[in-house]
Order: structure tokens, then C-alpha cells, then sequence
């Protein structure tokens, strides 16, 4: 799968906003928690999530506001989110295992 690195936070919402309905898989890879949502509680979760990025640029002034921590599969429609967190800062070639990922169910034996 490709992924396209979002720069901007507000466009992440706008593409969480316009997430396709089906079983969406929530996982936070921190605190190894796994759980499915139906859209809407994707939407608000995945919104918490880009809400939480963008306070790290606001209040790190080390954090270059260029910096990309949001990537989508298929960002016309999107079906999969990894979010990074700022554990992956300074990784050249290859970044951790993302901290956040929101996929549609029918793709977890894609990942």
C-alpha cells in the first residue's frame, strides 16, 4: 500500500470528516489497545488523535510546523491512517511502527 504524508492538521480533519462507512479497527500501538468503531466513532476518534498532533507542533517550538506525522492510503477516499508520533522524529529512511492506525476492517489482512 502507498501512503501520502498529510503537512497540515486541518487537512487531516477535512479528510477525517469524509471517512467511508463500514467497520472501522482503532489501534494505538503504545498502549497495544485494539478496538472497532462504527464511522462516527472513528470520526471523533481519529479527530482526538489529529487534535493531539497538532498541540505537539503548537507547543514544541522544536517541531518544525512543516513536519509530517499523518499519512492516508488513498487520500480521495481515505481507508487507512498512520499516524506517527514524535518518537519517529529524525528517522531517515525508515520510520518506527506508527503510534496510531485507523484502517476499514476489510483491510487488516492488507497491513
Amino acid at each position: 500500500m502507498r501512503f501520502y504524508g498529510i503537512p497540515s492538521e486541518d487537512r487531516a480533519l477535512e479528510l477525517a470528516q469524509s471517512i467511508s462507512d463500514g467497520q472501522w479497527v482503532f489501534v494505538d500501538n503504545q498502549t497495544k489497545e485494539k478496538k472497532e468503531l462504527d464511522r462516527d466513532k472513528a470520526k471523533e476518534e481519529l479527530t482526538r488523535v489529529i487534535q493531539e498532533v497538532k498541540s505537539w507542533k503548537a507547543n514544541d517550538r522544536f517541531i518544525p510546523s512543516y513536519t509530517v506525522f499523518i499519512f492516508v492510503h488513498e487520500p480521495e477516499q481515505p481507508k487507512v491512517f498512520k499516524i506517527y508520533d514524535t518518537s519517529s522524529l529524525g528517522c531517515a529512511t525508515s520510520l518506527s511502527p506508527p503510534r496510531w492506525m485507523f484502517y476499514l476492517r476489510d483491510l487488516e489482512d492488507k497491513l
